[in-house]
């Protein structure tokens, strides 16, 4: 028996079929084992570090990854050092049919700490990842395929060798909550003790006690007060959008 198919039928199976190969080939754009740092200006450059496997928290409304090749003692010792420190934000995860699957598209937001000696430089911006897993797994990565950062601040003796730059990389994590968090404040800290300011991206104080007394707020936690839910929320540290 023949099997008809109608044209437009065919046209939504053709448009289904090339959505999942699109999701699962990452529309032909992969990730470089390892976190890339290219500048786009005149003169390219590309930074590399192996950052190893971070970890990962759940957040109010995204998953939040902190991945670096110095470790939390480190950071808390303060000082001269060497190293990275990458924050990334997953904001929402790539759907067929539901949301953009364009590499060009933004859903995640970056920061990007270098620190060299006494110096330091913090990077900033968005990119597009794909998901490896799911998010409250053990294990749980995103590959970064494009992006967008630029130098947001730094110190008196840091020299910008990148900016405007893309980020790229296939990053794993593992599901450690405590630690995201300490490792995400231990840093923001270093870097406001540096910069002998702290910088305030996210939504202030008192926009949050507006949003929770009125109601448009939804906490998926036992009611908490603002205060509490600014150190919870790392849309309020110097590291997210």
């Amino acid at each position: 028996m023949a099997l008809i198919v109608g044209r437009q039928s065919w046209s939504v199976c053709v448009a289904v079929v090339g959505a999942i190969a699109c999701y699962c080939a990452g529309c032909g754009v992969s990730a470089p084992d390892r976190l890339e740092v290219t500048s786009l200006g005149e003169t390219p450059r590309t930074l590399r570090a192996d950052l190893g496997t971070g970890t990962y928290s759940q957040e109010l409304a995204n998953t939040s990854f902190v991945l670096s090749d110095l470790t939390l003692e480190q950071l808390e010792h303060g000082g001269e050092m060497n190293g990275h420190v990458l924050h990334v934000n997953l904001l929402w995860i790539p759907k067929a049919g539901k949301t953009a699957m364009d590499p060009q598209a933004t859903n995640t937001s970056l920061r990007l700490v270098i620190f060299s000696g006494k110096e330091m430089g913090i990077y900033g911006g968005g990119g597009f990842a794909w998901p490896r897993g799911e998010p409250l797994d053990l294990e749980f990565g995103i590959d970064i395929v494009g992006s967008s950062i630029t130098l947001l601040a730094s110190t008196k003796g840091f020299h910008d060798l990148l900016s405007p730059a893309e980020l790229t990389g296939r990053l794993s994590s593992r599901f450690d909550e405590d630690l995201t968090r300490r490792m995400r404040r231990t840093a923001s800290q270093v870097v406001s003790n540096a910069l002998k300011k702290v910088e305030w991206v996210g939504p202030r104080l008192e926009s949050l006690e507006q949003e929770v007394s009125e109601g448009s707020l939804l906490v998926a936690h036992p009611p908490v007060n603002a205060k509490e839910l600014v150190a919870r929320s790392p849309t309020c540290s110097p590291w997210s959008e």
